[in-house]
């Protein structure tokens, strides 16, 4: 008798002392699984605004997250000023420098509101200064800028939107002037509007800027 009296005294006890232990497991798969709800609710909303979908994106108000085209692929950290170039000496009128659906570059009337005017001054990952463009673009003329970064860059022809991401060198300003690295600098523009380039560095010419609000592409 005494030893079963010990034996369910013992066992109470074991009960008693496990209850707290069995609660704290209960809570921690509680929260556990409210934190796995948390992060896929949180996994869903970026999804949606890299996908493009989200209300600012769609929207595309102000210069909130579709005003900086999110969703893009592309590793340049965007600047904090987004804005249109004039160019010094350009067509009266149609001074502003303005991307074309195939990424061409000419000189148009100085619409600021328009995204195809506008760029940002920013970074790649490599730390070098990049012109990041605004505005976007479709397959059927750039299939190659349709969902990634794109920036001003020189071919060895000409400056147009590239892939930021690309073998073509980047463009940005230097002293008032778009110039590479190696010194190809913007020359003025052609009878057709379209930008010159000279890539000795010998005849550039240079831009005002103006800043504005970043529109959505």
């Amino acid at each position: 008798m005494k030893s079963f009296t010990t034996i369910l005294v013992c066992s109470l006890a074991a009960f008693v002392a496990a209850s707290p232990a069995r609660g704290n497991r209960a809570k921690a798969k509680a929260a556990a699984a409210a934190a796995a709800a948390a992060a896929a609710a949180g996994g869903a909303g970026v999804a949606g605004v890299a996908a493009g979908t989200g209300a600012g994106v769609a929207a595309g108000t102000g210069a909130g997250a579709g005003a900086t085209a999110s969703g893009l692929t592309g590793s340049v950290t965007r600047g904090a000023d987004t804005i249109v170039m004039k160019e010094v000496g350009g067509i009266p009128g149609n001074e502003c420098l303005t991307f074309r659906n195939n990424g061409e570059i000419v000189d148009a009337a100085c619409v600021n509101t328009a995204a195809d005017r506008q760029v940002t001054p920013s970074t790649n990952a490599a730390g070098a200064n990049v012109l990041l463009v605004q505005r976007g673009f479709d397959a059927g003329f750039r299939p190659d800028l349709v969902g990634v970064q794109a920036c001003i860059g020189f071919n060895g022809t000409t400056f147009k939107a590239v892939d930021c991401a690309g073998s073509d060198e980047m463009v940005s300003l230097v002293g008032g002037e778009l110039a590479t690295a190696n010194g190809a600098c913007q020359s003025g523009h052609d009878d057709k509007a379209q930008l010159t380039v000279d890539a000795t560095g010998t005849n550039c010419v240079g831009v005002t800027l103006t800043t504005v609000t970043p529109t959505a592409p």
